[in-house]
C-alpha cells in the first residue's frame, strides 16, 4: 500500500498491478500479423479447398490444436460438406456430408451460434465427423458467417481438457467474418469460372472447353496410344421448329437436350458432352474405338427420338430426332484436331443426306454431299 498525505487526512490507495507488457505486446503482435497473413491469402488464392488449407496452417501458429476441420454449406443449403479434415482418423471421408443438426459442425450451422467445450467427453455428438472415436479434450466451434447467411463452420479441438483459452475463443471468432468473405470470395470466383465455361441454357460445356479437352486428349491418346473418338450431334429441321412454333419452344427443346446427351454417357467413363454451338452438339468419348462410339451415338439418336419433349405435349404430332456423324483416331494415327472435327462433320453430312435421323461412321470413301 501507498500512503498520501493530503492536509490532515490520509489517503490510503492501492498500487497497481505491474502488467506484463512484453508478453501484451507479442501477443498483439501476433495477432496483427495473422490477420495480415489470412488476408494475403485471401487476396491471393482462388480455390476454396487451398485458401482454407492456408488459412488453417496459419492460424496453428497462434492457437494450439491437434484436429481441425472446415466445412461449408451445400448448394442446395440441405446440409454441409467437408473441405478440409486435419485429423488422421479421417482420412478419406472428405466426400461424405454432414446434415444441419448433425453433430457439432450440424449444431453450428443450424443455430448460427458457436460452441466452446472445455470438456468435450460430455458433448454426447461428434465434433468433426461421425466416423470419429470419442472425444475426450475440449473443442472450439466457429460458424462462418456473411451477412447473418451462414457459409460454413470451423473447428478445433484438443486432447487435453481446458486446452483453449478465452483468447483463443475471442480471436477465432474474429478472425472467422474474414474467413467467411474468403470463402465467399473464392466460391464467387469458382461460380464466375463455371458460368464462363459453361453453355447457360443447356448447361453443357462450351465450344471453348471443348477445343481444350481435345487438346488435353489429343495429347494423352498421343502417348497412350489408346484410340479417341469424337462426336458430332445436329437437331434435325431445327429452323422449321423455331418458325413453326417460336424461338421460346426451340429453346427449350435445346435446353432439355443437355441433360439427354449427359444420360447417354457411359456411367463411369470420362466421356463429355458439349454445346458445339447452334443446335450442333459434341461428345468426346477418350479411350473409345469406332465400334463403342457407334453404340454410344445410337444410344443418343434413340433416346432423343423418343423423348417426350414438352414441345410433343402441345403438338404430339411433332417429332423430333437428331443426326450424327462419329469419327476415330486409332493408334499411330497422322490425324490433327482439326482432321478428327472435319470427319465427324462430313459423317454428320452424309446422315443428313441419307434421310436424317440416322448415324454414320467416317472412313475414307465418304465424301461432302454434291462432291464428285
Amino acid at each position: 500500500m501507498v500512503g498520501v498525505k493530503t492536509g490532515d487526512r490520509r489517503r490510503i490507495t492501492l498500487a497497481a498491478p505491474i502488467r506484463n507488457y512484453k508478453s501484451l505486446f507479442y501477443s498483439n503482435l501476433t495477432e496483427t500479423h495473422l490477420f495480415s497473413e489470412v488476408g494475403r491469402i485471401i487476396a491471393s488464392e482462388l480455390e476454396t479447398a487451398e485458401l482454407v488449407q492456408k488459412i488453417i496452417t496459419t492460424i496453428s501458429r497462434a492457437v494450439i490444436f491437434e484436429d481441425a476441420s472446415v466445412h461449408v454449406v451445400k448448394k442446395d443449403l440441405t446440409g454441409l460438406v467437408p473441405i478440409y479434415l486435419r485429423s488422421p482418423l479421417l482420412h478419406g471421408k472428405m466426400s461424405e456430408p454432414i446434415y444441419f443438426d448433425n453433430g457439432a459442425p450440424g449444431t453450428i450451422a443450424a443455430t448460427g451460434e458457436p460452441l466452446f467445450l472445455d470438456n468435450a467427453a460430455l458433448y454426447e455428438a461428434f465434433l468433426h465427423h461421425p466416423d470419429e472415436s470419442k472425444k475426450h479434450g475440449s473443442y472450439i466451434g466457429i460458424p462462418l458467417k456473411n451477412d447473418n447467411r451462414i457459409v460454413g463452420v470451423m473447428g478445433f479441438s484438443h486432447s487435453k481438457p481446458s486446452a483453449f483459452r478465452v483468447e483463443d475463443f475471442d480471436l477465432l471468432w474474429t478472425l472467422s467474418h474474414t474467413i467467411s468473405a474468403g470463402i465467399d470470395k473464392a466460391e464467387l470466383f469458382k461460380k464466375t469460372l463455371e458460368i464462363a465455361r459453361t453453355d447457360e441454357l443447356t448447361g453443357l460445356l462450351n465450344y471453348r472447353v471443348l477445343l481444350e479437352k481435345l487438346e488435353e486428349e489429343f495429347g494423352r491418346q498421343v502417348r497412350t496410344g489408346r484410340d479417341l473418338s469424337f462426336i458430332m450431334v445436329d437437331i434435325d429441321d431445327f429452323k422449321r421448329i423455331n418458325d413453326r412454333y417460336g424461338h421460346l419452344e426451340g429453346s427449350r427443346v435445346l435446353a432439355q437436350l443437355g441433360p439427354l446427351l449427359r444420360e447417354a454417357c457411359r456411367t463411369g467413363s470420362t466421356d463429355v458432352c458439349f454445346r458445339y454451338g447452334g443446335e450442333e452438339f459434341s461428345l468426346l468419348l477418350a479411350e473409345t474405338g469406332m465400334g463403342e462410339a457407334l453404340a454410344v451415338a445410337e444410344r443418343v439418336r434413340s433416346s432423343i427420338e423418343s423423348y417426350p419433349f414438352t414441345l410433343k405435349v402441345a403438338h404430339p404430332f411433332v417429332v423430333i430426332t437428331v443426326s450424327i456423324g462419329v469419327s476415330t483416331m486409332l493408334k499411330g494415327s497422322p490425324k490433327t484436331i482439326p482432321d478428327l472435327i472435319r470427319e465427324a462433320d462430313l459423317a454428320l453430312y452424309r446422315s443428313k443426306a441419307a434421310g436424317k435421323n440416322r448415324i454414320t461412321g467416317y472412313d475414307t470413301t465418304l465424301t461432302m454431299p454434291g462432291d464428285v
